[in-house]
């Protein structure tokens, strides 16, 4: 058991470390998944001033997900992901900021309309 939890650290850090947050969190909570991907879209735009997300996104994507039949544990491990992905987007932005394309400013600000107006099919 504790030669399983000395193995199971490097490799979850690894994981963390080597790769993006959603290979990490892989296809067994697709509301999670998706979450990575709202969370990195809305630190994206507003790295790149292609438009802030509107107070209650986060609750508007929750429950877009419930409709799509989200149980509650993959709601909370939504929430959980969101929170951590944009928590380590902002750490790394102030870090190392990437400087934003013309075109990437275009294309995050059209998502951001979608999910501005509650549209999260896009993710």
């Amino acid at each position: 058991m504790i030669r399983h939890r000395i193995t199971a650290r490097p490799i979850a850090l690894a994981c963390l470390l080597a790769l993006p947050l959603s290979a990490c969190v892989g296809a067994a909570n697709p509301s999670a998944q998706r979450a990575t991907e709202l969370a990195t879209l809305v630190s994206r735009s507003i790295a790149c001033k292609a438009g802030a997300p509107k107070r209650d996104t986060l609750t508007r994507f929750l429950q877009a997900e419930e409709a799509r039949g989200a149980t509650a544990e993959q709601i909370a491990s939504a929430r959980s992901t969101y929170v951590t992905v944009s928590e380590a987007q902002t750490i790394n932005q102030g870090i190392r900021p990437e400087r934003c394309t013309s075109e990437e400013r275009v294309a995050i600000g059209e998502k951001m309309s979608a999910v501005r107006a509650g549209r999260f099919d896009g993710l």
